[in-house]
């Protein structure tokens, strides 16, 4: 079977390494697998199997639900307001924490989060816009240092990535509206070989987060960089809206990694990815600004597997081997 997106890829082609029977639930759609081997049968939709609570899943689907659970424990949570429409308390919300990011309560792949947000204006845009995918927004205050996603399965470390917003170097000659039309074009164009496949791996930038991006820098795109200078042309740490996947999974200091593992026992989430903000994930959080900003009970593992940079980390094999060993104590 020819399948469409590199987690099948994935997922198949390790399960026949492993000796693991492996097919789609319903053929053409690629959402649930079921895995036997030997007389163990086990039903996977990505990161979530029969060893997650239905609870537990539906807690992470819900980001204010999430927020507060998480808070209840002591974890460092940026403030944050539910929002079902523009009252004064979201204008006052936005006067003291800004600036803030706008998001749905209810969805995931980066759909509709808006950064940066300072002005009523921008919060009024970026509400409409969420309103389109959601019927509530999450107003948060916006974490100060960089985006990194850790990855735990089965209460093991699997994947640390530093999520560097996507970015264009300057040669000299040519303005950031030709070098950035180069770097998505790029994007579109060149892919990874996976196995027998050849898939792309890095999004093309949304304009939308260039024109906010550039806007934040003083920058427009007749602006002419620097040979080897770095303009960043999106602030958004996430993978569908641009950033690039650097591996920084052995530079992990042991407290940050203790409260990802809190962070996991709290949601109660086995296979679990796990958003932080922070300046360096190398630095214990008890000694510099550190923020959690999301849990993702389907978190991916393709970048972790094909990272922009560093060493690729098998974790679908690791994923593989806890469902299995998990299933002899069931």
């Amino acid at each position: 079977m020819r399948y469409k997106n590199i987690h099948s890829v994935l997922i198949h082609k390790r399960c026949e390494e492993q000796g693991i029977s492996c097919e789609l639930l319903v053929p053409g759609d690629e959402e649930i697998f079921v895995l036997q081997k030997e007389d163990r049968k086990i039903f996977i939709n990505r990161g979530v199997s029969p060893y997650v609570s239905h609870m537990a899943a539906t807690i992470s689907e819900n980001k204010l639900a999430t927020n507060t659970l998480l808070r209840n424990h002591g974890i460092p949570i940026p403030e944050f307001m539910f929002c079902t429409d523009l009252q004064q308390d979201a204008v006052s919300f936005l006067k003291k924490h800004k600036p803030l990011v706008i998001k749905p309560f209810d969805t995931n792949k980066g759909v509709e989060i808006h950064m940066n947000i300072s002005s009523q204006k921008e919060l009024e845009h970026a509400f409409l816009n969420v309103r389109k995918v959601s019927s509530h927004a999450i107003l948060q205050q916006q974490a100060a240092g960089k985006d990194y996603r850790i990855l735990l399965i089965g209460d093991e470390l699997a994947g640390v990535l530093l999520n560097e917003w996507a970015y264009v170097t300057g040669n000299g000659k040519d303005q950031l509206e030709q070098l950035i039309e180069i770097e998505n074009d790029k994007r579109e164009t060149e892919g990874t070989a996976v196995y027998d496949r050849n898939f792309k791996m890095l999004s093309p930038v949304p304009m939308e987060d260039v024109v906010q991006a550039l806007a934040l820098q003083g920058l427009d795109f007749q602006y002419i960089p620097r040979d080897a200078e770095k303009i960043y042309i999106s602030y958004c740490g996430n993978g569908w809206a641009g950033a690039l996947a650097i591996d920084r999974t052995e530079d992990i200091h042991p407290d940050n990694l203790q409260l990802a593992k809190k962070i996991a026992r709290v949601s109660a989430i086995d296979v679990i990815g796990i958003d932080i903000r922070c300046e360096d994930i190398a630095v214990s959080h008890q000694e510099s600004a550190f923020a959690v900003i999301e849990v993702n009970i389907r978190p991916s593992m393709v970048d972790h597997e094909y990272p922009t940079e560093g060493k690729p980390r098998r974790v679908v094999s690791q994923y593989l081997d806890y469902l299995f060993r998990k299933s002899h104590h069931e």
